[in-house]
Parts: C-alpha cells; structure tokens; sequence
C-alpha cells in the first residue's frame, strides 16, 4: 500500500523586530505543565510564535531544536543564518538554520527571547519511530531560570518562582545529589557495579531526551557482560543508533539501589562527530529518571529525588526482535445501523427497518522498520518493509505504537500472531517472544 508524500516547504525571514523579555505571567508563584509520557520521554505542547507544536523536554541538549511543522501551517521565525551541526547516528553533518528572538510560550511560561535550531532535513521524523507528532526538542535552557519539578505520576511539570520557599517545605525531605553543568547540561555520578565483581563511580549525563534507562561507553575499564544482543538502539539526528544491550548487576542513587537494570553500549561511529564530555562514562535516561519524581535545581547545582510507584517495574525490552514505525495513514469504514421505524428495543424488527450509513477515518499503518538477527521474528520469516495488518487477531490500526511495544516487552514464551502485508500478498506469521537477557 503506497502513500503519496506530501512536500513540506520551510520558509524562513530575516526580521529586525526584537521582542521585550518577560518570563512569568503567572499571578501565583508556580505553573503548572501537563506533559504526556511516551517511551520514558516527556512530551509538551508549546507555542513558538504563536504556532502551536509537539515539543520533547531534553536536559541532555543544549539548544532547542525544530524539525517539521504541524500539517498545512507555517511559522516566523526572526535573524537567521545558517550552521552545521552534528547529531547521534552514523549519518553526515546536517544543515541547520539558527534563529534568534523568538516567542517562546507555555501556560503563562513565556520567553521572548529564545533560541532555536531549525533542522531542515526531511528525513527528521520522529512520528514515525514514536507514534505522536513530534515537531522539536526543548533544551536545557528550560530549567535554567527556576526550579523545575517533574511529577511522573500525574504527569506534570511544575515550575516554581519560590524556590528556597519549594526547597525548605518539600524538597528537603528528598534524597539530593550534587550535579555539575558542563555547557548547560547536567552530569551526575553514580555507582555501578556492572557485574558481581566490578563496581564503578561513574558520571553520566542526566538525559531525558533518552527512552532507554543507561548508555555505558566502552573503554578499557567499562566493558559490556559476555551476554548481550546486538539491536538498534535508537534513532538519533544523524540516523539510527546500533550497539549492544546487556544488563547490570545493580545501580545506585544514594540510598536507592536498582538492580537488573538494562544497559545498552552505543557503538562508537555513533559518537565520533560528537565532542564529549571528558570523563563522561555515558547517559542516564528516562527509562532510569521516569522512577523518581525530581527536582532540578540549576542555580545550587542540586537534583533532588524520591522514589515513586514506577520504581519497582522490571526492566523490560522488546523480546520479539522487531522495531515498529508508523508508515502512513489509510482510510478505514466502519458501517453504523440505525432504527428507521422507531420500534422498541425488545419488538422484532426486520433487516429492512435497518438503515446503514458509513463512518470513515484515517487510521495509522504500521511497517517493520528494523529486525535483529536471529531473533523469534527474524526466524519466523519476518522483513524489513513488511506492512502489519492485524496483531493477534486485532486489527493493527487499533493499536498505537505505544501499546505495540509494550505487547512486545510482556511476557517471555508469549505467542504473537501477526497479519503483514508483503508485495501485495498477505502472510500469516507467528512466534513466540523469548527473553534472551
């Protein structure tokens, strides 16, 4: 099934209007951020000039970045020039357009002057991969002018004017560690012990643009267990991400100790146009953060957490060897009968007192985007490009990827029967999920 690309045309104005700063609208002396959690990531709905975008909260990105626009819009943007940047991923440097005093708006948080790089590769899609619009990433410059509260389990963002007042009355009851800001970004360090005999002090960079729990750089002291998968580990700005997955013995926050959590160790061409941190071990990520409601407090250099009611899920990852992204969208009926005579519920009514009338909507289609070698899919016949119709026994537009990737992580010898659509024939296929790690 083939869908025709729609071209989106990026238009960019150079404006000599500059913006007043304001930053709190708000009468009360916090606001309060509804976010959607999605694979451990925190998505918000945000304005930038007064267009209204799906924006990822990353601590671990020092500029903010926009990639696509919602359907049939456009935005202003003001002073522009062009830079190169680079980005996680095997692809080539990319083009980017910096843009310099613009709106910045959500809830009464506003910023008159903010900063954004506008990436105008169109194979940027993180829709795809996620299954929500996702148009940018907001950097860590969000958290440098008051204290940010992140609440996973009401999934709320709470930003605080007061913050000694915060501190003294809520905060404090929190365990707290110091972390370092190396370019606007936060580092932590934590104890390791990656197996039963090696324990490491370790500094991570504190990302919450990261779904996965823990990203470890291979060097000659921090080497991945003898047991682990070779997978795609993620998509980054410069394409997908390969590297192993294993597991580590136990990792510690202070007085809080998580243990069998899992690892991935990023392949190094994934990081060979990147400047890191010396010293940096790696990346602590949402899959890891997301069991902590937290704050993060930039001007004392302090993150203060406590453990909330996602502290003890176990630490799954997808046992079926697929990776699932959205390939368009098709157009699905669904038939709707109503009673023309009026009869009661209860009276027989003949099929022609019936009426029919037909209900169309656009319902998202599924491919397989990636396979790992010798998995239970890849054994069962499964390809790249295949197009998923029906995943045990239920159509596939019923699902989001979401829900796809958790049927995946449930259960080790679970049994999964899918539906895929392969050269204009239907294939019928099935295995069963097997935890390897």
């Amino acid at each position: 099934m083939k869908k025709k690309l729609q071209s989106v045309i990026f238009t960019f104005f150079l404006c000599i209007t500059m913006f007043g700063q304001s930053k709190w609208l708000s009468k009360r002396d916090k606001i309060v951020i509804p976010f959607e959690l999605t694979h451990n990531l925190i998505i918000m709905e945000v304005e930038v000039n007064d267009t209204k975008l799906n924006m990822l909260l990353d601590t671990g990105s020092d500029k903010s970045l926009l990639f696509s626009f919602p359907e049939n819009d456009s935005i202003l943007f003001y002073e522009t020039r062009k830079v190169k940047i680079n980005g996680l991923g095997n692809g080539e440097v990319l083009e980017a357009i910096i843009s310099s005093n613009n709106k910045f708006k959500v809830r009464d948080y506003l910023d008159n002057n903010f900063e954004i790089l506008l990436v105008t590769d169109q194979n940027i899609n993180l829709v795809n991969k996620l299954g929500i619009p996702i148009n940018g990433i907001i950097g860590s410059s969000f958290f440098k002018d008051y204290l940010v509260e992140i609440n996973y389990q009401t999934e709320k963002i709470i930003l605080h004017k007061n913050a000694e007042k915060i501190i003294l009355k809520k905060a404090r009851k929190y365990e707290n560690k110091e972390i370092k800001l190396i370019g606007n970004k936060p580092y932590l360090e934590i104890t390791l012990d990656i197996n039963e005999i090696e324990s490491f002090n370790i500094k991570l960079l504190m990302d919450t643009g990261l779904g996965d729990g823990l990203w470890l750089f291979e060097n000659d002291s921090i080497k991945c267990n003898q047991r682990f998968i070779i997978d795609i580990l993620g998509r980054g700005l410069g394409g997908d991400i390969r590297g192993k997955k294993s597991r580590v013995e136990t990792l510690e926050l202070n007085d809080f100790k998580l243990n069998d959590a899992l690892v991935s160790y990023p392949d190094r061409l994934s990081f060979s146009q990147l400047d890191v941190v010396k010293g940096r071990n790696g990346s602590l990520g949402g899959e890891i953060i997301k069991r902590f409601n937290w704050f993060l407090d930039y001007r004392n250099k302090i993150f203060y957490f406590t453990k909330n009611k996602y502290f003890k899920v176990p630490f799954n990852y997808n046992m079926s060897g697929i990776e699932v992204q959205h390939g368009g969208v098709t157009w699905v009926s669904e038939k709707l009968r109503f009673n023309k005579t009026g009869a009661n519920s209860k009276e027989l009514i003949y099929e022609s007192s019936y009426e029919f009338k037909y209900k169309f909507e656009l319902k998202p289609i599924f491919q397989i985007y990636s396979i790992r070698e010798n998995s239970p899919a890849a054994i069962a016949g499964l390809k790249v490009g295949d197009m998923i119709l029906s995943i045990n026994g239920k159509k596939a537009y019923n699902y989001t990827i979401q829900k796809i990737t958790n049927l995946f992580q449930s259960e080790d010898g679970k049994t999964i029967k899918m539906q895929i659509e392969r050269d204009e024939k239907v294939i019928d296929v099935r295995f069963k999920l097997q935890k390897i790690l």
